[in-house]
């Protein structure tokens, strides 16, 4: 089981002002570095939404550039181009000629290349799935989210698919992604200040724009995890 931090953080998504505290906001426990390597190994191992590196990408597309393209002069050309592109240092890219011959030939690699067709799949289902259970697994509470449903925990101290469902996808998803920067940071946010336990959840919109009204207390503990 993983174990329980007493320490919570509020987050304000930023395109909320912070300083407002009508702004909608979320209750983040701060991760350890071992719920770390668990919560990687939940993605890869009952999701496969492992992390995809570029230089898999880039060997796997060079492999079926290799294979598919044996006999087209055009294939030494897509490998230089691989080999530049990943040289180039932050800031750099290359000519805009290049780089859409590049993201023409990968769009071909991921529809005849199963390995990179693979690859691109697990990356995008990463994408998808990581703030969403990041969410449930360290988010407490929220407040001055119109019409969401009060936090609720299962007996596996998730945040419930009911619960987390009623909160506003883009918000979720910024809560996600901030709690998933935290476990790796290892320290707060920036835009993030300690919750008081007496923080009230507050209810939120079920549709994908954020709302900024605001919220009239639900009367339940938005911090409380069931036991």
């Amino acid at each position: 089981m993983i174990p329980l931090s007493t320490d919570v953080v509020r987050f304000v998504p930023p395109i909320f002002d912070k300083a407002d505290p009508a702004a909608p906001a979320f209750f983040l426990r701060p991760g350890d570095p071992i719920e770390r390597e668990l919560f990687e190994a939940e993605l890869a191992g009952d999701y496969r939404a492992g992390r995809v590196f570029q230089a898999d990408l880039n060997r796997t597309f060079s492999e079926g550039v290799a294979v598919l393209m044996a006999a087209d002069p055009g294939r030494d050309t897509l490998l230089a181009l691989v080999a530049a592109e990943g040289a180039l240092e932050d800031g750099e890219a290359l000519p805009v000629e290049e780089r859409q011959l590049l993201a023409a030939a990968r769009d071909a690699m991921a529809d005849h290349w199963p390995e990179y067709r693979a690859l691109i799949v697990e990356m995008n289902r990463r994408h998808q799935l990581l703030p969403l259970v990041a969410f449930r697994r360290f988010c407490k509470g929220w407040e001055n989210i119109d019409a969401a449903l009060p936090f609720a925990a299962g007996p596996d101290r998730l945040v419930t698919l009911a619960a987390t469902g009623s909160i506003p996808r883009s918000l979720m998803k910024m809560a996600g992604f901030e709690a998933y920067a935290m476990l790796n940071a290892g320290q707060h946010a920036k835009n993030s200040g300690a919750a008081s336990k007496s923080d009230d959840g507050l209810p939120t919109s079920p549709s994908d724009a954020p709302s900024m009204a605001d919220g009239t207390s639900a009367g339940t503990d938005g911090l409380k995890t069931p036991d």
